[in-house]
């Protein structure tokens, strides 16, 4: 029943590094937002649909690390990386592409990635229009003409 789903569109605060889910405190949010992404890549019956990952609230990240906020306070597998936005950031997303390389159904399926504020309205807007333009390529592969 995924038949006409075109692509998935995940949001994932990378800023909730510091923080725990309020169902179970013994959750981080980054780590729960891994095992959701995981269970998406995994499913079969998505198997065949591109995913476009948004690593959102790089601003408010940003504002985080500035503020001295240690990322390996929350996160030990960060280790002795530089606590500053762009290894922060790469870090967050090689942990999303790790697991869609290790555990996606389809080696046919790709990963769109962007770091998102989306209180930046023209980067928003540009984000859909990327959007639009891998369904409108979705659609061409699936009907032979590209």
């Amino acid at each position: 029943f995924f038949d006409d789903v075109n692509a998935i569109i995940f949001l994932a605060p990378i800023s909730a590094f510091d923080q725990v889910l309020v169902e179970d405190k013994k959750v981080n949010r980054i780590e729960d937002s891994l095992l959701l992404f995981r269970s998406i890549c995994a499913n079969n019956l998505l198997g065949k649909v591109n995913i476009m990952l948004f690593l959102n609230k790089i601003d408010i990240l940003e504002r985080k690390l500035k503020a001295g906020v240690k990322v390996s306070r929350y996160v030990p597998s960060y280790g002795e990386r530089p606590n500053e936005l762009q290894p922060v950031a790469s870090y967050f997303l090689s942990k999303f592409m790790a697991v869609h390389k290790e555990s996606t159904a389809s080696p046919l399926r790709e990963l769109y990635t962007h770091f998102t504020k989306v209180t930046d309205t023209e980067a928003t807007a540009a984000l859909i229009s990327d959007v639009r333009e891998m369904i409108l390529r979705k659609h061409l592969q699936d009907s032979s003409l590209m």
